[in-house]
């Protein structure tokens, strides 16, 4: 029996070694079949480190590329290891591509913390920068330029000197690029890299004309002249630059419009080349990229005339429906237009509705638009949108909402009274001492600036109004409308209702000075002294004939509150008793002022007087309108570092500027492409649009000169069947020409309105019909031949 119990402890411990080396082999058969999955990497790297520096080092190629991948993995998920710097940069000089790359991204991250060791590789990077293959060629170029290491700067200037003329569009992007990141390395190389750049302007490729525009205005800010050239050029390739190289051109052109052309004038014709311009930036509206259409609305709306402003209205409400963030930067964008005009935005108002999912400070930017909006025609579907925000649970939603009624009533006359009366429910039935207070202030300033004098009709007199805000004075919790109905008090106390009631609302203030606000205190102060001034004034004024027989009665209150002022725990309250009782001394407690005090009465009443318009209530938080539309600046209202803004238009600027060879319109708004080929401009479609047919452009030796030079076999084919269309129209009678030509012009005259209407909304339906006449020469051509 224990013969046999050995026998099988044994079996099983061999059974145990042999599952132990299988489920090697099946790890090491799946490193060499490539069966591993990037996952494997990322979920376990941090714990298998410790064979990484081994593995680095080791003479198989399959374990350092896994050695990298881990490393990797542990870089993404946020662990140390710029140890094993020194073993990386061993295996720099490697023939696999995928761990090159591997080894690139790993030294571009830690080259700055370990910048002796990076200097180690610079050597493999310039033989790589001479390599055959443009990929390896590029990413050699991009590691050097991202090794922040000053000493190396020269090398990477001729690096990026020599490639700046390489064969690769690739290679050429990735060279200017580097040019901004050497000039933060080091500002003497500026001189240096405008010549490099300068070089590359006449880039021809879409891939890499958006990095030389960035590389431009990076080194060259101030030398816009310099791209006179090139200008109709990049109008051009806007519609083919990706999607960043776009909005690299965009802000190029811009800075450059600003500086070379008039200010735009309704009624006057812009520059050719300015009308170019917004033309070619007009389809980038349509982007599905945001940053590319923020771009492009700020190049319009800065250089754009105001009747094409409205262009830029749909492009970024549609912005402000993507995330959050977005809907905020569009959103400060809209209120920047809207603040000088409103009326791009009167048709999508409804858009700015604010919506429960909505975050805090897209809710506030919303309301501000909202109030920037209110006019005559958004009044019927904005007023009643607003009333019911004021009920919301959402202070901030509420107290906005306060703000965008009192906009409505100052401007929308017959939407006056609708708007003063729910401010004055809610001022009076709210229990929100924030919304309460808030609405406190918007009556009184619809009372103080005339509006609701000039309205179409009033429901309510003033002497009515004051009365139910006096009345309310014990629902007030709030600081801030306890206040206000003090001042509106003192502001209208030579009415018939302060002759009535102003000493009876001043005595139920006294009462409870000492639980009072800091800004109700001060209030009543001014209510006092105004009330004291009016009854010492030698007048016969309305309220110093009622306040007469209780002069002793009101010389008392006043003595008694400015007494209580005087003790107060504000320094600001006892500063301000300090002032007002210079202004109104009191009989017997400043006898050395009393003889000097009727010098002041008037003064006294001219000042309290102007306090109250000199401070009026601000109906909405006013961003910057000085900023450029779209900028980091513009968003948070306060210039940032970084921030370039655009000139201001020349008053006298350039004229006669070779701007570059002719660029037709519709190759910038890509509506239909013209045949331009060895100087011959083309276009197979109408005759009347203001192209030149080849025919009238081009001889046979122009044409024979071309095929023999052309490598592009499709320019050939296209040659081709334009010279046998030409030899295919000559075969015929030039009567039937003259017949078919008199019967397409008499169906000219019969519908001409149709045929502009045609044109202009179905520019699609142009493109084939011609791309289907190029067809039908090709074919005829080959008939000629037959």
């Amino acid at each position: 029996m224990a013969e046999y119990l050995s026998k099988a402890m044994a079996f099983a411990q061999d059974a145990a070694k042999l599952s132990v080396r299988l489920s090697e082999g099946l790890v090491d058969n799946a490193l060499d079949f490539g069966l591993d999955t990037p996952g494997s990497f990322y979920d376990h790297a941090e714990f298998r480190l410790g064979q990484t520096r081994r593995e680095l080092n080791s003479g198989s190629e399959k374990e350092r590329l896994a050695a990298m991948k881990r490393l990797l993995a542990c870089v993404a998920k946020g662990y140390d290891v710029s140890e094993y710097f020194a073993d990386v940069v061993k295996n720099v000089a490697t023939g696999s591509l995928e761990k090159r790359r591997l080894v690139y991204m790993f030294l571009l991250r830690y080259a700055e913390q370990e910048q002796d060791l990076a200097l180690l590789s610079v050597n493999t990077f310039q033989r790589d920068v001479a390599d055959s293959d443009a990929e390896i060629r590029a990413m050699a170029l991009r590691v050097m330029s991202s090794i922040r290491v000053q000493a190396i700067g020269a090398v990477v200037t001729v690096a990026v000197r020599r490639l700046a003329g390489d064969s690769s569009p690739h290679v050429r992007r990735t060279a200017a690029l580097a040019v901004p990141k050497l000039l933060r390395l080091d500002a003497g190389l500026r001189e240096e890299l405008q010549a490099v750049v300068n070089s590359m302007l006449g880039e021809g490729s879409a891939l890499a004309v958006g990095a030389v525009a960035k590389a431009f205005r990076t080194v060259s800010p101030q030398q816009l002249p310099h791209a006179h050239a090139h200008f109709r050029r990049w109008c051009a390739q806007l519609g083919d630059a990706d999607e960043w190289g776009q909005l690299e051109l965009v802000r190029l052109l811009a800075a450059y419009a600003r500086t070379q052309f008039a200010r735009p004038v309704e009624g006057s014709r812009l520059d050719t080349d300015h009308t170019l311009l917004l033309q070619a930036v007009a389809p980038l509206l349509h982007s599905r990229n945001r940053a590319v259409v923020m771009g492009a609305c700020a190049a319009v709306s800065h250089l754009a005339p105001e009747s094409q402003l409205h262009l830029v209205a749909k492009p970024l409400v549609r912005v402000m429906r993507g995330s959050r963030e977005s809907a905020y930067v569009a959103l400060t964008a809209v209120l920047q237009v809207a603040q000088r005009h409103p009326q791009v935005f009167y048709p999508h108002v409804r858009s700015f509705f604010v919506a429960a999912a909505d975050a805090p400070f897209v809710r506030r930017v919303k309301l501000q638009v909202l109030a920037e909006l209110a006019a005559a025609e958004t009044a019927p579907a904005m007023v009643g949108e607003v009333a019911a925000y004021t009920q919301s649970p959402l202070l901030d939603v509420a107290e906005g909402a306060v703000r965008v009624l009192l906009r409505c009533a100052q401007r929308v006359r017959s939407a006056t009274v609708d708007c003063f009366q729910s401010l004055l429910l809610l001022a009076g039935n709210d229990q929100r001492p924030p919304v309460c207070a808030a609405a406190m202030r918007a009556v009184r300033a619809l009372l103080l600036d005339g509006t609701l004098r000039d309205a179409d009709s009033r429901a309510m007199t003033l002497y009515d109004i004051l009365c139910f805000v006096a009345r309310s004075l014990d629902k007030f919790t709030a600081d801030g409308a306890r206040s206000c109905v003090f001042a509106l008090v003192a502001d209208f106390a030579e009415s018939r209702f302060g002759s009535q009631h102003a000493l009876d609302v001043l005595r139920a203030g006294i009462r409870g000075f000492g639980q009072e606000g800091l800004e109700a205190k001060m209030q009543i102060l001014e209510l006092s002294t105004r009330l004291y001034l009016c009854a010492q004034k030698e007048s016969d004024g309305v309220l110093a004939e009622a306040l007469k027989p209780h002069c002793e009665y009101l010389q008392q209150l006043h003595a008694h509150v400015f007494t209580l002022a005087r003790y107060d725990v504000s320094f600001q309250v006892r500063d301000r008793a300090r002032c007002l009782r210079a202004l109104a001394p009191l009989a017997g407690y400043d006898d050395a002022l009393v003889e000097t005090a009727s010098h002041v009465v008037e003064a006294g009443l001219e000042l309290l007087g102007s306090s109250a318009t000199s401070n009026p209530p601000a109906c909405t938080s006013k961003h910057s309108t000085g900023y450029t539309l779209g900028s980091l600046s513009q968003a948070v209202g306060r210039e940032v570092s970084g921030y370039e803004p655009l000139a201001d238009w020349p008053e006298n600027p350039p004229k006669n500027v070779d701007r570059g060879p002719q660029v037709s319109v519709l190759a910038a708004a890509s509506h239909a492409q013209p045949i331009a080929v060895a100087g011959i401009s083309g276009r197979a479609g109408r005759a009347d649009a203001g192209y030149s047919t080849p025919r009238s452009t081009a001889d046979d030796d122009d044409l024979d000169a071309f095929l023999d030079s052309a490598d592009d076999q499709p320019a050939k084919r296209i040659v081709q069947a334009q010279r046998s269309a030409v030899v295919f129209e000559q075969m015929y009678s030039s009567s039937s020409v003259d017949s078919s030509e008199t019967e397409s012009e008499s169906e000219n005259e019969s519908e001409p309105e149709s045929e502009s209407e045609s044109e202009s909304s179905e520019p699609e339906s142009e493109s084939e019909s011609e791309s289907s006449e190029l067809r039908h020469s090709s074919s005829s051509s080959s008939s000629s031949h037959c």
